[in-house]
């Protein structure tokens, strides 16, 4: 069971706007709560089928659905602590080119799909907006993706770089974090 009265970190000491602190707090006990569910899942996915096995097997495995929505709500709940934290701490890292990549499918996927919304996208991109499947373990680290899916279309385009880790990208986040508040 995960412990939302831990602390992970202190977002009220060296903010420099101390009022977004319980929201920042708020939500990274979310995004870490999501990462665990997850990483659960992959740990339970590995001891089946080893570290030397990638697969997409197009969400027919139990927990794909959840592992899916979990990602779905990780890039919303990302997106809003990365734009709150910059403007509490403005971190010298650029956090919208750090985690291109996942706001890229959340803009897509996730917010507003490319089927319904285009926005100038071809077919390939539309249709892999609201293509829900997790690949796992395609860099044989034992870690689910999205976005890494590509169809070729007829005029020749390929769906954008979107492919990302949730694990992978909540690890590089808590590293970032970690600079600028002070650890409990």
């Amino acid at each position: 069971m995960f412990d939302f009265s831990t602390k992970a970190f202190d977002f009220l000491t060296k903010a420099y706007r101390k009022e977004a602190w319980l929201f920042l707090e708020t939500v990274w006990k979310g995004l870490d709560y999501l990462c665990q569910q997850v990483g659960k899942e992959e740990t339970e996915r590995a001891a089946k089928s080893g570290k030397n096995f990638a697969y997409i097997d197009f969400g027919d495995q139990p927990g794909d659905a959840m592992v899916c929505n979990c990602f779905l709500w990780y890039t919303s709940a990302l997106h809003n602590f990365i734009q709150v934290f910059q403007k509490a701490f403005s971190p010298a890292e650029d956090l919208k080119h750090e985690f291109a990549n996942v706001i890229t499918w959340r803009n897509k996927v996730s917010a507003h799909t490319s089927w319904v919304w285009p926005r100038g996208d071809n077919a390939a991109p539309q249709n892999m907006s609201i293509l829900l499947f997790p690949e796992f373990n395609f860099k044989f680290d034992g870690h689910f993706e999205v976005g890494g899916d590509r169809l070729e279309s007829e005029g020749g385009g390929r769906s954008a770089d979107w492919q990302w880790g949730l694990v992978r990208t909540h690890e590089r986040l808590k590293e970032i974090v970690s600079k600028y508040t002070s650890g409990q």
